[in-house]
């Protein structure tokens, strides 16, 4: 399996690299056994000690995983392990209220395009009747239920796309948000909320992606106000 010797400095996180880059450029593929501790540790020409580091931070992360019959794995598919540090970081140096803001609408546009792409009608009629259910909601002035329907309305979308990695993605940068879209829904109150909900609904019907962005850029600008 080739591996190119780790420099010395920063020994740990250049590993881990050198495994990322290895499974970028396929030596390494999902569901791969690695060579056993001496071997691997030679390729890379560095300590065990030094190795078992960075395979320790690699499991924590959800990269490879220990199976009990003996041997450690490049893991299949993507866990909370390898998420939770993004969502961190973009709570720790997450920037201005404006930076932040881009990325959801980015998201959002994103989102919707595949949306109008791969959505079926069934799963378009779930969304109106999600939104029917909202309207019920708003009756009752229970604004955790409504937000809680307002983020599953955005959550919808992203299951729209049927791309798994874009919607674990998604899900995750989402929790940053949970907390202001509530607050959104009380500065913009439910009906307004739920008359830009119906009106994104129709136009991913139509298909009409240059209008989804104009919707979404200008719903989150007044949001911001």
């Amino acid at each position: 399996m080739p591996f190119s010797p780790v420099e010395s400095e920063t020994i740990a996180q250049r590993l881990i690299g050198e495994f990322a880059q290895s499974l970028i450029r396929g030596d390494l593929k999902p569901g791969d056994r690695l060579p056993p501790e001496p071997e691997l540790a030679e390729s890379l020409g560095v300590s065990r000690t030094v190795l078992r580091e960075a395979l320790k931070t690699l499991a924590g992360l959800g990269v490879i995983k220990s199976k009990r019959r003996g041997g450690t794995y490049i893991a299949t598919s993507i866990s909370e392990g390898m998420l939770n540090p993004l969502i961190f970081s973009l709570i720790i140096e997450k920037g201005s209220k404006e930076e932040l803001m881009e990325l959801r609408v980015l998201l959002e546009v994103d989102a919707v395009e595949l949306a109008m792409e791969k959505a079926e009608e069934d799963e378009l009629e779930q969304l109106a009747e999600e939104l029917r259910e909202f309207e019920v909601r708003i009756a009752d002035g229970d604004f955790e239920t409504l937000s809680e329907l307002d983020v599953r309305f955005h959550l919808r979308i992203l299951d729209m796309t049927k791309n798994p990695a874009f919607i674990r993605i998604g899900r995750t940068i989402m929790h940053l948000f949970a907390f202001p879209i509530g607050q959104a829904l009380k500065v913009l109150g439910p009906e307004q909320v739920l008359r830009n909900h119906r009106e994104l609904l129709e136009i991913i019907r139509r298909k009409d992606l240059p209008a989804a962005r104009e919707h979404i850029r200008k719903s989150f600008a007044i949001s911001m106000n």
